[in-house]
């Protein structure tokens, strides 16, 4: 077979859904360096695998709810006290991100700011537009809208070192999951409820399995994440996602 193979890491900092059952909720680092969702114990996870937050170029952030985004005074603080550096940080979400952003760093470390200790590193933040392209540090980016509850809530689409990812971030069953999951090489997917369930803005095992047969024939990885407890059963086609487990994609590349 001709071309280049591409390998990318992807590690799960964390599986779980907003009511854990004691794992940590759902973030994934890709490449070391691409962190997609933000909740509050993403950074000490990655301090946990010897990974500085200085080494993160982009974060994306599905949403704000506090399992997806109140990490942010966490990582503001690394970058306020231990860590810097010169290049930014690209802080990719939804409108309101960047206030929303401020506003925590205030309630969750007063008078840092009269202090003057304000993030030695620029943050930029990328409030999104649907269905729009934009470029963060080296990658392409596509946003596309997710229903979870009404919230201005976004799947991501992006290609890594030849390797086409599909983040759905949290959602209910819509056909922008297919949208978005169309001709990817990894689709990181969530899998809040393991048994079937009426939930309007998440997925169960039901919506989840009718997704990985779609998407079989174009040869998708899908990881399942945001999981309220992990399937007693595997499905093929699908892994689900372990705390600290370390997992290599790949695609290779004709020439």
């Amino acid at each position: 077979m001709g071309g280049t193979l591409s390998r990318v890491p992807l590690l799960c900092l964390g599986s779980a859904a907003a009511l854990s059952d004691g794992r940590s909720w759902n973030s994934t680092l890709v490449d070391g360096r691409i962190l997609l969702d933000l909740p509050p114990t993403a950074v000490i996870n990655l301090r946990r695998h010897d990974i500085l937050p200085a080494a993160l170029d982009v974060v994306f952030i599905s949403h704000l709810h506090a399992d997806h985004a109140f990490g942010l005074p966490f990582l503001q603080l690394e970058y306020t006290l231990r860590c810097a550096r010169e290049t930014p940080l690209y802080v990719v979400g939804p409108p309101g991100l960047r206030e929303q952003s401020e506003v925590l760093f205030r309630l969750a470390w007063p008078g840092l700011g009269r202090a003057e200790l304000m993030p030695k590193r620029r943050v930029e933040y990328v409030e999104v537009e649907p269905r729009r392209e934009f470029r963060v540090a080296d990658l392409t980016v596509a946003a596309t809208p997710m229903s979870h509850f009404g919230l201005q809530a976004f799947g991501y689409r992006f290609t890594c070192r030849g390797v086409r990812f599909a983040y759905t971030g949290d959602t209910g069953d819509c056909c922008e999951i297919d949208e978005l999951t169309r001709d990817v090489d990894v689709a990181i997917v969530e899998l809040t409820h393991p048994v079937p369930k009426s939930d309007p803005g998440h997925l169960d095992i039901a919506r989840f399995t009718r997704l990985l047969e779609a998407v079989r024939p174009q040869g998708t990885r899908v990881f399942a994440t945001h999981m309220s407890v992990p399937p007693a059963v595997g499905l093929e086609g699908a892994t689900f996602c372990e705390d600290g487990k370390l997992y290599w994609v790949e695609t290779r590349q004709r020439v």
